[in-house]
């Protein structure tokens, strides 16, 4: 098991604050303006305005925001994930124990606490289907079930001081993107609860988000129009429309208007992010809050781990390995008894990769000075080795101006290799403890990847790929380094070569003949020298015919015979390839066991569904896996023993036996918040310089960003308000795919709400059922509970009219619950933990209704939920079960998020028939009848991929995203069929991620432009619909879909 020790922490600085000094989110002002709400530190706090005095109301290790006022100021609503998810809490001004309102798992956030005592939040329910708005519920501040507010998807809903109007925002784009101009923007609506209209407030390309109301029904929020967010403030007629042109009560031009509130009588608080400001009768002013407060966190936390381990090397002896653990260097004994460890890196900045050039001397690459660069330690203590020592020298080795990643030291550990920047590997002497002679052996746009040295010295093999992103295998000789030939040849991608121990021959990964071309990768080997592959299986097993007689040796002439010289024949090499495994997965590893007779590989066990080692004859013979491995990661071959990492832990495999022995190991470190948060700052944004798709950075001052959102982001005073400055300075460059993720620490509990698949709403004596979604368990046949149908208990608990219905269900997922029904009846239900399949495929099931409804059940339909291999071998599925007896097929791509399957949906849909058969016994006469088969052909057995002939037409809109925009851009410009619906987000970047020490980053590494315009399609070239049509607000709940029937109109008109 492992063993972790840690205490929990945030950034401290000092013990005296002021808004120059921290950061504060989402603060709200009172009604009366007296005072104000915020958030900090991961608490609610309140600050008076007249006596300048600040109180923490909540204090609670989860994280707690988004703090709403009740009208009459004594009272605050916030949203809190204490409880596992985000839910809504509420308290009194002055503290207190907060009360829970809402339970069901999802991500609830307040807007507006109503003068009917209701609060207003955005949530995602069980009426939800893949749509990327959310939905707007309201719960009734005294407790009770919440209820479905208006049936438009939206958020950030406020409504009026009359109460009949409702104010939202409908729209995808993240709001830290301040420059985007698109189909996916935010705009602010209003609904008329009397009316049941909805009008459009904000008309802008920009985004406009936030709308709050003051006492008079002014209404503002906030928008980009003016090239930075300012606040806005619209007149509204009484039924909602808009009265006028709206008027900027702001005017930042520099740094824009992040969050604000506004009091009764149009008092406005905001902040800028950097400043906290306060407009009261049209003067602004700067607010200079103190914050006199402990903290309820340690600055620092001390670790001690078992596992974690991400790289490791083994010293040229074998007595000891060096292990990179969450960015430090330890050594530790090459004793499986031997747990404790020596920290010789011992720094806050990141150290990692870890390489041995001789017993005593350990490399490593660190950016402790800013980037990263090669490093020494040894031991300054004669007496002591590496692995125990107190008195370590670390010395630096390298001066790149760029980042230096990827180290690897040959087998003799006189030379090495390492990159330098995005696309340079170098090639370096190291002896008497120095790095000398560098000089690049390959450099251009992409380096080489997965380096692997010849037993020898003498070469290196590498994947390196083209500008058709084709990656292939090649071998370089170090001695001559023009000597470059590639090895693999093939169009699909070949990676991690890997040499066998008597230098004849190489291993590698290929997807050349993957499971329906190129989906997995199986291990293939190459024979470097022509003889070794023109000898037969036989002739390999028995030995030559003739066989030259050894003369006598003496110990020392043995010793020369051991030496390895690696000899490769160049011509057409790539002709010599065997293909060694066979499986429907992924095989990696290709590692050569005693004397080459097997190969080892990790691949997922089938029995665990995890990786593990297995072992194959070189002919593909007799695979076998090998007991003991599971979760296989880092993988390497030192002399003939086979190492590795599963679960963090590190092993070896002996390939003569293949026993397998545990190297257990103990490492202990000190991490510091605010160290770390800076190093990943740096890291991350390096990263991105090298590498983001733009070398011109969408226009904008990349190196004045970082300088000017660095000290804000390490101000943040938790994990979440860093990821949210963070963020919103990858925001600044207004492009798509971007954002940096990590896990939070906080201590939280859960509810473990359990779900049913209901949707309810409270009458007298319970609960009724207003929605049973399909197949959930709700609606099984023993269970089969029906719209109508009240619930009174749960586990014998009654209902009342403050219960919230989802509160009798905390801790039952996965559990039978009972429940009682009005009509004195019970009913057992196991619930579930999730149902977003569910909800997804009853949005489809709507929708295929909808075509059939419309065309007269001439049409199927398909929706693609996503360009992945799941959603794909769906699509193919459909286009049998849905197309089965139609005469075209609706092809629906929005709300689909991206992937890569484009070319594959293009090589199922741009097909011609250039043939059709004809089996016996389906015609009598083939002269006379041969033309009534013309539409049949064996596509199943001749094509790799499904085929699909019958005419097509496809949907899109605002949330089609990636490489859904790529096929709408495809399927309109290929002239497969007519593209109906909104224009695409405009978001198309090839990415990556980047590991950072906490977390990643997300990196955009590859633009893509339409062939046909030359228009970049992220941004500036969406792909636009050849019949523009808008689905208006709570379309959803309509039972409608204009979008859907006007493809279903075009589709029909063509196949007349």
């Amino acid at each position: 098991m492992t063993t972790r020790f840690f205490i929990l922490f945030f950034l401290l600085t000092t013990g005296l604050l002021s808004a120059q000094n921290s950061l504060l989110r989402t603060p709200r002002i009172s009604p009366d303006a007296q005072e104000m709400a915020f958030s900090y530190q991961g608490d609610i706090w309140v600050y008076n305005f007249n006596t300048k005095q600040t109180k923490r109301i909540t204090i609670h290790q989860g994280y707690e925001s988004n703090p709403v006022w009740n009208t009459s100021g004594d009272k605050i609503a916030f949203s809190s994930n204490r409880k596992g998810s985000n839910n809504i809490f509420t308290v009194q001004k002055n503290g207190g124990t907060p009360k829970q309102l809402t339970y069901y798992p999802t991500t609830d956030t307040p807007y507006d606490w109503t003068s009917s005592n209701q609060i207003v939040f955005a949530t995602s329910r069980v009426l939800k289907g893949p749509e990327w708005d959310e939905q707007i519920y309201q719960v009734n501040a005294s407790g009770g079930t919440p209820q479905r507010f208006i049936k438009a998807l939206g958020s950030m809903a406020s409504v009026s001081p009359d109460g009949n109007l409702v104010a939202f925002v409908k729209g995808a784009c993240r709001i830290s993107r301040e420059d985007y101009s698109g189909s996916a923007q935010r705009d602010v609506w209003i609904y008329n609860i009397k009316t049941g209209n909805y009008y459009q407030v904000t008309f802008s390309e920009k985004n406009d988000h936030s709308p709050l109301w003051d006492a008079e029904g002014n209404l503002y929020y906030i928008g980009a129009q003016s090239g930075r967010y300012n606040i806005f403030k619209q007149s509204i007629h009484p039924d909602g429309s808009v009265n006028g042109a709206s008027t900027k009560v702001t005017n930042q031009n520099k740094n824009g208007v992040v969050s604000f509130s506004v009091s009764d009588q149009g008092t406005i608080i905001y902040t800028t992010l950097f400043d906290l400001y306060k407009i009261s009768e049209g003067q602004s002013k700067k607010i200079n809050l103190q914050i006199e407060s402990d903290y309820k966190f340690e600055t620092e936390k001390e670790v001690s781990t078992s596992s974690d381990i991400s790289d490791f090397d083994v010293s040229p002896n074998g007595k000891l390995i060096a292990l990179e653990i969450n960015g430090e260097i330890f050594v530790k004994q090459n004793e499986k008894d031997r747990k404790n460890s020596n920290n010789v890196s011992n720094h806050f900045y990141r150290d990692r990769n870890p390489q041995w050039i001789s017993d005593k001397e350990l490399l490593f690459v660190s950016d402790r000075d800013g980037h990263n660069e090669i490093y020494k330690a040894v031991s300054k203590d004669t007496l002591v080795g590496l692995e125990r020592s107190l008195k370590i020298t670390i010395t630096k080795l390298t001066s790149s101006k760029e980042d230096v990643y990827d180290m690897v030291v040959s087998p003799d550990h006189k030379k090495l290799v390492y990159k330098v920047g995005r696309g340079t590997l170098m090639l370096a002497d190291v002896g008497d403890g120095v790095i000398s002679n560098s000089k690049a052996c390959s450099s251009g746009w992409a380096a080489p990847e997965d380096v692997s040295w010849s037993p020898d010295s003498k070469y290196i093999a590498y994947s390196q790929e083209d500008l058709d992103f084709d990656s292939e295998i090649f071998i370089q000789s170090i001695e001559n380094l023009n000597d470059k030939f590639n090895v693999s040849m093939h169009p699909r991608s070949d990676r991690t070569p890997v040499w066998s121990p008597d230098g004849k021959k190489l291993a590698f990964s290929s997807n050349r003949s993957g499971n329906r071309g190129g989906i997995d990768y199986d291990v293939w080997m190459v024979w470097l020298q022509k003889q070794d592959w023109e000898r037969s299986k036989t002739d390999r097993e028995n030995g030559d015919y003739y066989t030259e007689k050894k003369a006598d040796t003496d110990s020392k002439d043995k010793e020369e015979e051991k030496q390895i010289q690696v000899s490769i024949d160049t011509e057409r090499i790539f002709d010599r390839l065997s293909r060694i495994t066979r499986l429907p997965d992924d095989e990696f590893g290709g590692m050569f066991g005693p004397k080459s007779k097997h190969v080892y590989y990790s691949a997922t066990d089938p029995s665990t569904n995890k990786r593990s080692f297995f072992k194959i004859k070189l002919d593909g013979s007799e695979p076998k896996a090998i007991k003991g491995t599971s979760k296989v990661g880092r993988v390497a071959d030192i002399d003939g023993t086979f190492y590795f990492t599963g679960s963090g832990k590190l092993k070896k495999l002996n390939p003569k036996d293949d026993k397998i022995t545990s190297l257990a190991h103990v490492a202990s470190y000190k991490e510091d918040f605010a160290a770390m948060n800076q190093q990943i700052y740096q890291e991350g944004t390096r990263v991105l310089t090298m590498g983001f798709y733009d070398p011109n950075f969408h226009g904008y001052n990349w190196e004045s960003l970082i300088k000017k959102y660095k000290p804000l982001a390490l101000k943040a005073s938790t994990e979440q308000d860093y990821s949210f400055v963070y963020n919103l300075l990858l925001g600044q460059l207004n492009a798509s795919h971007m954002g940096y993720r990590a896990q939070t620490s906080e201590r939280k509990n859960s509810d473990n709400i359990g779900l049913l698949g209901l949707e309810v709403k409270h009458v007298l004596n319970g609960v009724q059922v207003e929605y049973v979604l399909e197949n959930s368990v709700a609606n099984t046949s023993k269970v089969n509970l029906k719209v109508g149908d009240i619930i009174t208990g749960v586990n014998g608990t009654p209902i009342g009219k403050n219960t919230n219905f989802y509160s009798l269900l905390k801790n039952s997922k996965g559990d039978e619950v009972l429940l009682t029904k009005s009509d004195a009846t019970d009913v057992v239900v196991r619930t579930s933990s999730s149902l977003k399949t569910l909800q997804y495929e009853a949005w489809v099931a709507s929708r295929s209704e909808l075509v059939k409804k419309y065309s007269n059940g001439q049409l199927g339909y398909i929706h693609i939920r996503g360009m992945n291999a799941p959603s794909f071998e769906r699509f193919e599925r459909e286009l049998k079960a849905s197309g089965y007896g139609k005469k075209g097929i609706v092809i629906d791509v929005r709300y689909n998020g991206g992937g890569w399957t484009t070319d594959r949906l293009m090589a199922v849909l741009n097909v011609d028939q250039h043939a059709y058969t004809i089996p016996r016994g389906a015609a009598s006469n083939l002269q006379k009848e041969n033309k009534k088969f013309q539409g049949n052909y064996p596509f199943n057995e001749r094509a790799i991929l499904s085929v699909n002939t019958k005419p097509t037409v496809a949907l899109c809109n605002e949330n089609s995203y990636s490489n859904a925009e790529i096929f709408s851009h495809a399927y309109k410009n290929l002239g497969i069929g007519k593209l109906v619906g909104q224009p695409t987000f405009g978001a198309v970047i090839s990415t990556g991620g980047y590991s950072l020490s906490k977390g990643y980053v997300r990196m955009p590494f590859r633009a893509w432009y339409v062939k046909k315009s030359g228009l970049n399609m992220e941004n500036d070239a969406p792909a636009v619909p050849d019949y523009l049509v808008k689905n208006t607000p709570g379309w959803g709940a309509t039972g409608e879909d204009a979008q859907l029937k006007k493809a279903v109109d075009v589709l029909l008109q063509e196949i007349k």
